[in-house]
């Protein structure tokens, strides 16, 4: 049985365009993460040790997403993909190279620091829907599950690979080579989505005049689907109360632990090797078939740990509580991006993808600005807490939810399992 559930686990791996598709991801969201490190860093020291200029930096990254993404999701369902997530990745390089330069050449601003977030921010509004509409295109419908854990993998497992080795280079080169080294890990993905544009076959061209109109029906889909409609709303709030506290840790690191870079990243490294974790302990119990239950429990996980990380002053314990909190955000994370690929038809899978990611990328950005504000007023430790205790009074609201939400999952994955997907593209990269 359980080498069983590791080769199904592993099985998109066999696909050549699947595994250049994975390091792409891990690439580029390594970069992400490396800016928000060392602009969210710079921001703090620039703007004179207010964290409200962390979190602007993450509001930046995040929050044209919410802007730009729904376009960029229909635009996804027009075009190559391979190539418009190329593109996205490209442009984030640039971002960082510019503010290596400007770090290089002495004149690195608050400004300068806020206009490259900004830009990566852009960069990942076009990348991130393409990315995520790609993985169905390339893989077996049978495949599509632990195709879907797979990449989330990467995602989390970028949380760690970016905040190490960023914190590794700005401790020791300075921010400069800090963000040299994000541009090398967008650029590292640029090739790699490249080289798979042949293998990704464009849908038929609508005229540019029913974009608002997709969108809509992306909209109705989602409010008239069960069970998408309440995945939705509570990944939203699962974002904006759990996920939107990165701003908060630079404070927390300075005030509670009297630290600097060093103790801010490795908060943020426990937590990154807790998300690489979560997914893993996830697909060895085989995707976790009890998904209300798995959700309640990962997310009383992904909140209850920042009030302890918000009040204490023992620097191994809130180490210890941000790698819980990151098994229970990615593996949060993960259920959701699981059951939503496997739940929406593929003709719509695009905007599904593009909706989820403006609604929780925006509710994220908006978030780390309120919290961030806070801070001016109240202790960080008692604004890190709140959101999180927060979330698991709604989770606790949720409880009675849980049995009617498995039982929903299931009936959509039955309803779609015996017809093809309505619009679906063919795979046209075969294992090798």
């Amino acid at each position: 049985m359980a080498k069983e559930t590791l080769r199904s686990a592993l099985a998109p791996f066999s696909v050549r365009a699947f595994r250049s598709v994975w390091v792409a991801a891990l690439s580029g969201n390594s970069g992400r993460f490396a800016v928000i490190l060392v602009a969210g860093w710079e921001a703090f020291r620039q703007g004179h040790h207010s964290a409200l200029w962390p979190s602007m930096v993450s509001f930046l990254i995040l929050v044209p997403t919410m802007v730009l993404g729904l376009a960029s999701g229909s635009l996804a369902d027009r075009v190559n993909r391979a190539k418009q997530a190329a593109t996205g990745q490209g442009i984030a390089a640039l971002a960082a190279v510019g503010a290596g330069v400007c770090v290089f050449a002495h004149v690195a601003s608050l400004e300068t620091t806020l206009g490259a977030a900004g830009l990566v921010g852009v960069a990942n509004s076009i990348q991130g829907p393409a990315w995520q509409a790609l993985v169905p295109n390339i893989v077996r419908r049978d495949q599509l599950v632990s195709a879907a854990l797979s990449t989330r993998i990467a995602q989390q497992g970028s949380e760690l690979v970016g905040p190490a080795i960023g914190t590794a280079v700005l401790t020791t080169l300075g921010p400069g080579w800090t963000f040299i080294t994000c541009a090398a890990f967008y650029a590292t993905g640029v090739p790699l989505l490249i080289g798979v544009r042949s293998r990704v076959r464009p849908t038929p061209r609508t005229r540019a005049t029913k974009i608002l109109h997709e969108v809509k029906k992306g909209f109705s889909y989602l409010r008239s689907t069960s069970p998408l409609g309440l995945l939705f709303v509570w990944v939203t709030c699962h974002c904006s109360l759990t996920m939107a506290t990165f701003g908060i840790l630079p404070t927390i690191a300075s005030v509670n632990f009297g630290g600097a870079a060093g103790a801010y990243g490795l908060l943020l490294t426990a937590f990154g090797a807790g998300s690489i974790l979560g997914p893993l302990i996830m697909m060895g119990l085989g995707g976790g078939a009890q998904t209300g239950a798995t959700l309640w429990v990962t997310g009383v996980l992904s909140g209850a740990p920042l009030m302890v990380v918000g009040f204490t002053h023992v620097e191994w314990l809130a180490v210890a509580m941000e790698g819980v909190a990151g098994i229970g955000q990615s593996v949060f994370m993960a259920m959701i991006y699981a059951v939503v690929q496997s739940c929406a038809v593929d003709s719509l899978r695009g905007r599904v993808a593009s909706i989820q990611l403006s609604s929780t990328t925006g509710a994220m950005g908006l978030a780390s600005i309120g919290w961030g504000a806070l801070v001016g007023l109240t202790s960080a430790g008692l604004v890190l807490a709140a959101p999180g205790a927060l979330f698991v009074v709604i989770c606790l609201v949720l409880t009675k939810r849980v049995p009617g939400l498995n039982s929903a999952v299931a009936a959509r994955q039955g309803a779609l399992a015996p017809e093809p997907m309505a619009g679906a593209q063919p795979s046209l990269a075969p294992a090798d």
